[in-house]
């Protein structure tokens, strides 16, 4: 079962080790420590949850909510590269969506790297769709609806 925890000094290292294939480097935009540093810059909007499975660091997903802007986004998901095909970024995407959801978000966005076929394959596969048109830098846009995360979390 996995369970999901604030990054704090308790276990910045289990979040600290986490790392991801050269091939996964080359597309995602940024760095661990960046995502952290940002989580920091960006409270109390943002928030970065260690993704655990028995006690132990398997990935991470940053949050941005805030409901004075309506702003809902999956600012990033990453799986470490020896658990992943797993169903652990399924779940983790899920609880996320939840979490939003709870949160009053009416809508909730994400980006991703056109090169990124598996994290495509995953948002689709819970209901996130193309803004046509819309690019966050070079990746491209994609919004999910409250409804269409209904019988999806089996």
């Amino acid at each position: 079962m996995l369970t999901y925890e604030r990054v704090s000094m308790r276990n910045l290292r289990e979040y600290l080790k986490l790392s991801i294939s050269e091939d996964q480097k080359r597309i995602l935009a940024t760095s661990n420590l960046k995502t952290l540093w940002q989580s920091i810059v960006y409270m109390p909007f943002s928030k970065l949850f260690l993704i655990c499975e028995n006690g132990r660091g398997v990935g991470y997903v940053y949050l941005y909510c805030c409901a004075k802007t309506k702003k809902y986004n999956v600012g990033r998901l990453l799986v470490d590269e020896r658990c992943q095909k797993q169903g652990i970024g399924r779940q983790a995407l899920l609880w996320a969506l939840a979490y939003l959801y709870a949160h009053h978000a009416p809508r909730v966005l994400l980006s991703v790297h056109p090169d990124n076929a598996a994290a495509r394959k995953l948002y689709e596969s819970v209901g996130f769709r193309y803004c046509e048109g819309h690019y966050w830098g070079k990746e491209m846009v994609m919004m999910h609806q409250p409804e269409s995360v209904k019988d999806r979390t089996k």
